[in-house]
């Protein structure tokens, strides 16, 4: 068995800023074959793969359960004790957008949009995290109140709480389409056409861990330990982290909608990630999730043309042959849910200077609009009987939704 190497000084920078009940490990290794990820990514969070070098986290739990397996490890810091983030308190916030809110002044700067423009848009409250944070969604249409016969649309953002580069690119992106439809006809046409929710941040419990003044001390998994993207049923086996608070409440928020489209940013690495993450089966939808990934990197890398080729050289990546994820919250919307959802990876650095954070918003503008605009596209419709009122109908193509991998 491997002698496993403990950095002394980096397993320091890994732990947490303040005292809590669970530690978090960050480190890497390599494996031989890629064949061993099936049964680590079931004991450890597998965050990244390179070659035979993999990054990961863990719990307590897990990080004993994997010491036991013998690899040689290096133990890295934690992405939040890289920078001191540049943050900003209710009252204090811009629109430049390089800058992290406090806490306090995220759910401030939530309802300012709906106070703004109450006709557009409708701040949803969707549920209280395990240490009483709120889960918010910013719901956009020019019928607010309604509930209208077109596609609703779903983008949200760390899950992961130290990836927070997504973070502030949704609330800009809220901002943007707010500001912007009374002189835009593109994003008019957008709101006017779709239901479009917006969760800037999935996990605030991880991305406050230090405290809700700072994202400084901010961790991947909930306040309990957990990967909530480790969580969510698991449509060919069993996830491979208890089932949270945070689950069900996007789970409840899913069932009660028909998300048509949606996305789910990452940071860490720079890539499209499509499904499947749990089987190594196809999709019946792959060449329309390639031409989607391809469109939205080929849209991405007109400002910079490195940017994401940290995975793959085309920027995409079928989930399985990067690395399997049980629990995913992507395979969930797709399989249960018949949603076409996506896992962007939009930054190698998980919390990047704030300073930086406009230079990804120029990157994925062009995608972020365009990937809303591919809800608008295909058949729709509305099922009715011979009177008129509308039906709760499932229409099945043959040949797609008959097959092993709907």
């Amino acid at each position: 068995m491997k002698n496993i190497i403990i950095l002394t000084a980096l397993v320091l920078l890994s732990l947490p800023l303040l005292a809590g009940e669970w530690t978090q490990y960050y480190f890497q290794f390599k494996v031989n074959d890629h064949s061993e990820l099936s049964t680590l990514t079931k004991i450890i969070s597998i965050d990244n793969v390179s070659g035979s070098l993999v990054r990961a986290y863990a719990n307590d739990k897990e990080w004993e359960a994997f010491q036991r397996l013998g690899y040689e490890v290096e133990m890295l810091p934690s992405p939040a004790s890289l920078i001191v983030p540049d943050m900003r308190g209710a009252g204090q916030t811009t629109r430049d957008w390089d800058y992290y809110p406090t806490y306090d002044a995220y759910v401030a700067m939530m309802y300012q949009f709906q106070a703004d423009y109450p006709g557009l848009c409708q701040i949803i409250d969707a549920g209280t995290t395990v240490n009483g944070r709120k889960i918010l969604f910013a719901k956009i249409s020019d019928n607010i109140t309604l509930h209208e016969a077109e596609p609703e649309v779903m983008y949200t953002s760390t899950m992961h709480g130290d990836e927070t580069t997504g973070y502030i690119l949704m609330l800009r992106l809220i901002d943007y389409l707010l500001t912007n439809y009374a002189v835009d006809t593109r994003v008019q046409g957008l709101v006017d056409n779709l239901e479009i929710w917006i969760n800037p941040n999935a996990n605030p419990d991880g991305t406050y861990y230090g405290g809700n003044s700072t994202v400084s001390g901010a961790r991947r998994n909930n306040a309990n330990g957990i990967d909530l993207n480790r969580s969510f049923p698991d449509p060919w086996g069993d996830p491979t982290q208890a089932h949270q608070i945070e689950n069900t409440i996007m789970e409840n928020l899913a069932n009660a909608h028909h998300f048509a489209l949606s996305a789910n940013f990452h940071g860490g690495a720079e890539v499209f990630n499509y499904v499947w993450d749990s089987i190594e089966d196809l999709h019946v939808d792959n060449n329309w999730w390639v031409s989607l990934g391809t469109a939205w990197v080929a849209l991405a890398r007109t400002l910079n043309s490195s940017y994401m080729t940290s995975v793959t050289s085309s920027g995409i990546t079928n989930g399985w042959d990067w690395y399997e994820v049980d629990g995913g919250r992507q395979d969930w919307m797709n399989f249960y849910r018949q949603c076409r959802e996506a896992t962007v990876e939009i930054s190698n650095t998980k919390m990047p200077a704030a300073s930086s954070l406009p230079t990804y918003w120029n990157y994925n503008f062009e995608s972020l609009m365009t990937y809303l605009e591919n809800a608008l596209y295909g058949l729709q419709g509305v099922v009715t009987d011979v009177y008129g009122p509308p039906l709760g109908a499932t229409v099945n193509i043959v040949g797609l939704d008959d097959a092993t991998s709907k």
